[in-house]
């Protein structure tokens, strides 16, 4: 006998089943819209690591390290030249890729870099760094103690024309940086690209105001007395040594051995007076804070420059920190990862230090480096291989005294920016850079235009 079903039986079974349907068509609730609004919640911040990035897997301590985050000073490394010659050497492109097959291979760097690393090294490297803000320039480094390295920031590179209408520049001075610092190559959105357009050894030579000096029984006396000095100590000064005496006499005459550089390239750099007392007499002031969140920072990073780089034709070059973007300036702690307003007290603190005693982190400012000094930067034709005709008033490359010697000076070349220039270590461009560490939305600074007259 088959039980009735009424409907009061049938309802609740029914009621349930609506239920069942209505949930399933009800779509889900957003969490924001059941959480409180106050107070509002905070934003999660990535690490700042996370702007530099790298494309090395990161399976152990050194491919974990991001080579830009290093640079900037976010992440300290035990061993740079470990760090950096094994990951330069994982990138580095095929020498047929050099054109002109000048290329230094990743061993002969580092034997060149470690033959340095005591008191009187000379080591130098000139790096090409295309910034987001400052745009292409090339930062000149000299080492004048084991630690540490002199630094010139030149807008359009060295001269290379003897007869160039260009060939006096300005070379800006900035800051002390540590010797490590010569064998960066990396690249992030935030500070553009950076390659070793060469490095090398630097030989320091008399700077005379004449070409010619004429001698005079007082110079005749006081060069016996140096070479006697010389003889009764049984030592030469160092070329460190003799860097750091033309530095604090504000001119250096520079001959730079490198690879990419012709034999003999010798270049004057002068500081003026009038530079010089400007400078002093400028008060280190407080680095201005800024509030403002790191999609804001990444959004500026990403416009395109509406003010070009100065024009190669102009009188001189503008320094650095005379640069605008968006209506600010930056001097060189923007360009190499300056500090927010974000940042911990013990940043800040690191960026004051920076400030006065114009030396990096690991640097040693026992030179008296003064930051923003304008210095004027030449060609010395002579001592690079020229002479000067006569009739046609042009410098020609000077002919050899013999016929068992080749023929002194050399070609102009032309430093002719970030999409031509190719690393001397590992012969990428710039962009090469970008790509091999992965960087996304990078905008360089228009405008610029390479000297070739």
């Amino acid at each position: 006998m088959k039980r009735s079903r009424s409907p009061d039986t049938d309802q609740p079974v029914k009621r349930n089943a609506n239920i069942s349907q209505a949930h399933a068509r009800t779509p889900p609730t957003l969490s924001s819209l059941t959480s409180s609004v106050s107070p509002p919640r905070l934003k999660k911040l990535k690490p700042k690591v996370d702007m530099y990035s790298s494309n090395t897997p990161a399976n152990d301590g050194t491919n974990a390290l991001s080579l830009a985050a290093v640079e900037a000073g976010e992440v300290k490394a035990e061993d740079p030249v470990e760090l950096f010659s094994a990951r330069l050497a994982a990138v580095a492109r095929p020498l047929s890729t050099s054109l002109d097959g000048r290329r230094l291979p990743v061993k002969d760097w580092i034997d060149l870099y470690s033959r340095n690393r005591h008191e009187n090294g000379c080591h130098f490297v000139i790096h090409q760094h295309d910034h987001p803000i400052a745009g292409p320039h090339y930062d000149l480094r000299l080492q004048f103690s084991e630690s540490s390295s002199l630094s010139w920031a030149i807008m359009y590179g060295l001269p290379g024309n003897p007869n160039s209408r260009r060939m006096n520049r300005n070379a800006t001075e900035t800051r002390v940086h540590c010797l490590w610092n010569h064998l960066i190559e990396t690249a992030s959105r935030s500070t553009g690209s950076m390659i070793i357009w060469d490095t090398g050894e630097y030989e320091v030579l008399p700077y005379y105001a004449a070409e010619n000096p004429p001698e005079t029984d007082d110079s005749a006396s006081d060069i016996s007395n140096i070479s006697a000095g010389m003889a009764i100590n049984h030592q030469r000064p160092s070329e460190s040594e003799k860097l750091k005496e033309a530095f604090q006499n504000r001119k250096i005459r520079l001959r730079l051995h490198g690879t990419r550089l012709p034999k003999d390239y010798t270049i004057s750099l002068r500081l003026s007076t009038e530079d010089d007392d400007a400078a002093r007499a400028r008060p280190i002031t407080q680095k201005r804070q800024r509030r403002r969140t790191n999609a804001d920072f990444m959004k500026k990073t990403r416009t395109p420059s509406t003010s070009p780089s100065p024009s190669p034709d102009e009188s001189h070059d503008q320094p650095l920190n005379a640069v605008s973007f968006n209506g600010d300036n930056y001097d060189e702690d923007a360009i190499h990862g300056g500090h927010s307003a974000s940042d911990s007290k013990s940043e800040l603190d690191t960026g004051a230090r920076t400030r006065l005693t114009n030396a990096y982190p690991g640097a040693v400012n026992s030179i008296g480096s003064i930051h923003q000094r304008r210095w004027f930067i030449t060609l010395d034709r002579t001592n690079s291989g020229f002479v000067r005709d006569g009739k046609s008033k042009t410098w020609k490359r000077k002919p050899p005294s013999s016929s068992d010697q080749d023929t002194l000076g050399f070609e102009p070349f032309y430093v002719r920016g970030p999409e031509f220039e190719r690393s001397v270590v590992t012969g990428r461009t710039g962009n090469d850079v970008l790509v091999d560490e992965n960087v996304e939305g990078f905008t360089p600074r228009r405008g610029w235009k390479p000297v070739l007259n």
